[in-house]
């Protein structure tokens, strides 16, 4: 009697341990799983949100750049007229300055100069200037010569001063000699509209000094101003880069607190978790922006977002019928080999999640070496596979860095520009043999590793490779590169000697005249044998 009531209890023993080790398993799978997934999501809001952040701040500087190298020629008139505006800013298009709305060339005046400041500049081009002056201000900023770029009119000889937003941009502009923005505000020409299609908007300026060897060399003579709409910017600039995958949302961080410009749109709704939540700032014009990233339900697919569910469900039912089978093992052999098989069952998921655990872990590993426009190895891989090649080999390291890259991107656009690189990236693979690693630095930038000694015929079929014209959308596009080349022979060699020895033979190819390529002389003593153009 007492043998039997001891044997039922350690049954319902050994149902209990399993029951609770079961559970506990399967949680901890679950956790596993769902930990693997979060940083494969972080990773993924990582890359985004630096593609992102970099995105804005090339647009930031291209329109920077631009303003500052028209104020420098407007300076540089002897007598600045309308014509010379239109001439100034002809090449300005919508498609190159996304989120354009005016440019425009302002200048300050006492409102007892107002009649002298009309009748200059009406000799000047401004034939029907008329200037308004506005409030008692000690000064005020006269608009003299705009171009619209988004076909809406605005009238020259508006007072701008009123407007505190952009007024205190240009005094700022003129105090600093930089190009300022604005905080965001409702452009002029934009009030009349209903309020659902206003706009928070900014302005860029940049102050006009006349150039050494003009009438006016030194003295401040004005502001060139480009008005940006912050949705039409957002939608035209940033959408792209974000995708369906996250939402941005750019603000303001110049006033006591964040001003919330604009945000991209998705058809995807939002995903609210705090841990993926990203935020980036650039310097915009002396001002700083904040990006705040957001992923959206697709960044995570839906059979992802079940995995964990769906790993605890099934760890939990096999959990239950190990301990059911367990206290009827002595009652039918039949449901324990039924029992075995679901087991076997069991296993064998297990080891499929398992299976892609590892496969999301290679894929991480993927990301994080390899570049995400040309899918080239990225600088890490790069040296990664200098260090582990074969020291009985020779090696060769070629640097190629793109000569006119930089027109095309501003003349084309930042889209054929990176088909431009993938392009490159495709003939630079073409170029290599089996065993050979080519892979894209960064920029403009690409490197190929070579397990050959003969340099010279391999850097001249670089660049003649490079120098055929691309077609991009049916246009076709020249470059060329410069190639700087370091050569080994069999035996151990310092890395990050080779490496710099190509860097710097690139360079010498570069201040060669480019379209050529310099082989280095890997010794004790520096030296280069520039190869023919």
């Amino acid at each position: 009697m007492m043998a039997t009531g001891l044997r039922r209890w350690i049954g319902i023993a050994v149902v209990l341990a399993v029951l609770v080790g079961g559970s506990v398993g399967s949680v901890l799978t679950m956790a596993a799983v769902s930990r693997v997934q979060q940083q494969h999501a972080s990773l993924l809001m990582d890359h985004n949100a630096d593609a992102i952040q970099r995105a804005v701040a090339n647009e930031a500087a291209r329109y920077t750049e631009t303003l500052t190298d028209m104020a420098l020629a407007v300076g540089s008139q002897t007598q600045f007229s309308a014509s010379d505006f239109e001439a100034i800013t002809s090449r300005l298009t919508r498609s190159r300055l996304p989120g354009a709305s005016t440019i425009g060339f302002v200048v300050p005046a006492r409102a007892d100069e107002t009649a002298a400041v009309q009748r200059y500049w009406r000799g000047h081009g401004a034939v029907n200037l008329r200037l308004d002056t506005v409030g008692a201000a000690d000064e005020h900023q006269f608009l003299i010569f705009n171009r619209s770029l988004d076909q809406v009119p605005f009238r020259a000889g508006r007072d701008i001063s009123p407007t505190s937003e952009p007024a205190d941009a240009m005094r700022f502009a003129r105090a600093s000699g930089q190009v300022t923005s604005s905080h965001p505000y409702t452009l002029l020409k934009d009030r009349d509209l209903p309020l659902a299609q206003r706009q928070q908007s900014f302005l860029l300026a940049a102050p006009v000094t006349g150039t050494a060897g003009t009438p006016a060399a030194g003295e401040f003579l004005g502001w060139l101003t480009l008005s940006m709409r912050g949705g039409d910017f957002v939608e035209e600039s940033l959408q792209t880069y974000a995708g369906e995958l996250v939402t941005v949302a750019l603000s303001d961080l110049g006033g006591t607190s964040p001003t919330a410009v604009a945000s991209t749109r998705s058809s995807a709704a939002t995903l609210r978790d705090p841990s993926l939540h990203r935020v980036r700032t650039v310097i915009v014009g002396e001002r700083e922006w904040q990006l705040d990233v957001q992923p959206t339900q697709r960044l995570i697919s839906d059979t992802d977002r079940r995995l964990p569910l769906a790993t605890l469900g099934i760890g939990l039912l096999v959990t239950l019928l190990t301990g059911v089978l367990a206290d009827s093992r002595r009652r039918a052999l039949k449901r324990v080999a039924t029992a075995t098989a679901l087991l076997r069952h069991d296993i064998e998921r297990r080891k499929t999640v398992e299976a892609r655990l590892l496969d999301r872990e290679d894929e991480l590993r993927r990301l994080a070496m390899h570049d995400a426009l040309t899918a080239l190895p990225n600088r890490a891989l790069f040296r990664e596979r200098l260090d582990e090649a074969d020291p009985d080999q020779p090696r060769a390291v070629f640097f190629i860095d793109l000569d006119g890259f930089k027109a095309v991107n501003d003349g084309l656009g930042h889209s054929a520009g990176d088909r431009l690189l993938v392009e490159v990236a495709r003939r630079l693979t073409q170029c290599a043999r089996a065993g050979d690693t080519v892979a894209r630095l960064g920029g403009d930038e690409f490197a190929i590793l070579a397990a050959t000694s003969a340099a010279a015929p391999f850097a001249e079929r670089i660049v003649t490779s490079l120098r055929a014209p691309f077609d991009i959308d049916g246009q076709p596009v020249t470059i060329s590169c410069s190639v700087g080349v370091a050569v080994t022979d069999a035996g151990p060699t310092d890395a990050e000697r080779l490496i710099h020895a190509a860097d710097e033979a690139m360079y010498v190819a570069k201040a060669a005249g480019k379209n050529r390529y310099t082989v280095a002389v890997t010794s004790s003593a520096a030296a280069f044998v520039d190869g023919p153009n």
